[in-house]
């Protein structure tokens, strides 16, 4: 009996706007469909240049994974998913990276720039996805017109969430991990299986606090066959409601 197995291939569409609030773009999106790697970063600081931050993130991170795919080098022979422990020592390079530079601007602990980061790094031959995150930029699946976050926001009002709403409700924006303000960060980097006729969204907070998951979803099912065009109408939807902060998004579509 002859088994027969199905590649899975994707494709990705990407879309990063200022909004209607802030008067410069601190978030960067990378489409690098040669390595399938995928990642936006969200910049925080204004004028402590958060555009800065998450291109340093876009580049490390990029550079780091490009190399690691290309490497030849026989100790990852021996582990399955070696990928893993590479996206998880290319955020922590980053992180040091970000971190060094606010102190050599003799800025304390906690002070300057810093950005968040989402990514999916799709291995073809393994028919899996690596999804990474740090902060509240977050990464869902959108598979038989369900809408489900896979990625866990790193911030106070998830904390509360997660202690079933104890106490006060926080604001939120305020963060519990990023990329930059402290010298240390632990990232959460998992195993995702791709599906034919899934849809991977990585996207800001600038969608996400303007727009809710429910019509994110209606807008999915209404682009369901024309994904190319959700990005840009997402950006609207999100400027219609307000457009308070950055909007950044990357939709990658599985086949």
């Amino acid at each position: 009996m002859l088994t027969r197995f199905l590649s899975i291939k994707c494709k990705a569409y990407g879309l990063t706007d200022t909004g209607r609030a802030r008067k410069h773009n601190e978030d960067n999106i990378r489409l690098n469909p040669e390595n399938t790697l995928f990642i936006l970063a969200d910049g925080m600081g204004g004028h402590q240049a958060g555009e800065v931050a998450s291109k340093m993130a876009a580049d490390i991170v990029e550079n780091a994974l490009i190399q690691h795919s290309n490497s030849t080098n026989s100790s990852h022979n021996d582990v399955e998913f070696p990928e893993l422990s590479a996206v998880t020592t290319a955020i922590e390079k980053t992180n040091v990276s970000i971190n060094k530079a606010n102190n050599e601007r003799g800025l304390r602990e906690g002070k300057g720039m810093g950005t968040t980061i989402v990514g999916c790094w799709y291995l073809p031959e393994k028919k899996m996805s690596v999804i990474f995150n740090v902060g509240d930029s977050r990464a869902y699946s959108y598979y038989k017109q369900e809408l489900t976050q896979i990625s866990t926001d790193h911030s106070l009002l998830q904390l509360w969430k997660d202690k079933c709403f104890e106490g006060d409700e926080p604001p939120a924006n305020v963060l519990t991990k990023a990329l930059g303000p402290y010298p240390e960060v632990a990232p959460d980097v998992s195993l995702y299986p791709a599906k034919k006729g899934e849809k991977i969204l990585l996207c800001s907070d600038g969608l996400t606090t303007m727009v809710s998951d429910e019509k994110v979803l209606d807008m999915l099912i209404q682009y369901e066959h024309s994904p190319e065009k959700l990005p840009e109408q997402l950006v609207i939807e999100a400027n219609l409601a307000g457009g308070e902060d950055n909007i950044s998004i990357i939709l990658i579509e599985f086949t």
